[in-house]
Formats: structure tokens, sequence, C-alpha cells
């Protein structure tokens, strides 16, 4: 995907030089609460921002992370990603990651709907899943008003910070995102 400008924002390729907003966000504490990983060295930051500048997927499953920079801070805010299957399959697997500071503004859903733009259009997905805590709201919500439904309840499905957590899964056909995007047209 190249790179996409909405009101706000620039969704892109990761780049090097987003080393220091990249580990500010991804190790705040907030960010890593849900999540099973460990804060990030720089190290092992750059490599991420390295691979992510020039991951290609054709045929093979993989994971392609994309900057979500804010345009009036000029900054890296956060990152909206996509896990795509094997081409056959068709199918991906989306999530976001956003600085606290800059939550509860939309930015995620704007950057969510052009990951969702490009797996349909470009990528010719047919089904796109997501998932979260059943305690980050935040996150849920966000999967809804992206058109997406809840299709299950995993009870004490991962292993997280030393203790087991429930789960929300979502999911989105193609059909289902083209009828939502006919409903934000009307509205």
């Amino acid at each position: 995907m190249e790179h996409v400008v909405t009101k706000r924002l620039i969704i892109r390729r990761m780049a090097e030089t987003d080393l220091p907003d990249f580990l500010i966000y991804h190790n705040h504490p907030e960010i890593l609460r849900y999540m099973p990983v460990e804060p990030l060295t720089e190290e092992q930051a750059m490599g991420f921002l390295t691979r992510q500048a020039v991951v290609e997927i054709d045929d093979v499953s993989g994971y392609m992370a994309f900057a979500i920079q804010h345009i009036g801070d000029a900054k890296m805010i956060g990152e909206v990603g996509i896990y795509l299957s094997p081409k056959a399959q068709s199918k991906g697997d989306i999530g976001w990651s956003l600085h606290p500071s800059y939550q509860g503004h939309g930015y995620a859903t704007e950057a969510a709907q052009v990951l969702l733009t490009y797996a349909f259009t470009h990528r010719k997905l047919h089904r796109i899943t997501s998932g979260c805590n059943t305690r980050n709201t935040a996150s849920f919500r966000l999967m809804e008003r992206l058109g997406m439904r809840r299709e299950g309840h995993l009870r004490q499905s991962k292993f997280i910070k030393g203790e087991w957590q429930d789960e929300y899964i979502y999911a989105l056909l193609h059909d289902e995102w083209l009828a939502h995007q006919s409903v934000i047209a009307d509205d």
C-alpha cells in the first residue's frame, strides 16, 4: 500500500526515522496492557521498522504494519496492521495501536478504514477478523464502528501478564463491508 492521506492523517509505510515516536507509543504501559508482548529495545524496534518498510506479501502469509502519522503534529502516533493468510484463503486479521494521547479522537477509526479499503479492494480479501481483550472497550467499539460483528467470546483464551484473559472475536465479510460503505456515504 502506498501512502494514503486523509483529512488528519497519513497512513504510510514505516521508516527507520520513526524510531523515537514508535518507541514512545509502542512501549507505553497503556498500549502494553492487553498485549502479549514486552517493551521493545531500540534494536528490536529498529529491526521491526526496517522489515516493515520493505515487506511485500504475495502468495504467502505474513504481517504488514503501516504508520499512522498525524498531519498537524508531523509525527507517528500509532500503527495499523494486517496479518494476511495465504492468498488462496482470501482472509486477514487486522489490528491497531495508538498512543493514548491521541485516542478518543477518531484517528484509529480513520486509519482502520483505510486499511479495510486496502484489504478489500486491493488485496481482494473475502473475510477480515480482529480480536481484543473483553476489557478493551475502546477496541471492540472501534470494531463495531467499522461494521464488524462479534462472532465469539473466547473464555480465558490468552495468558497475558500473568493471567488468563477473555477475548472477543469480530469479523467482516467483503459484502458486509460494501453495505457498510453505502451506509457511511448516506450519513
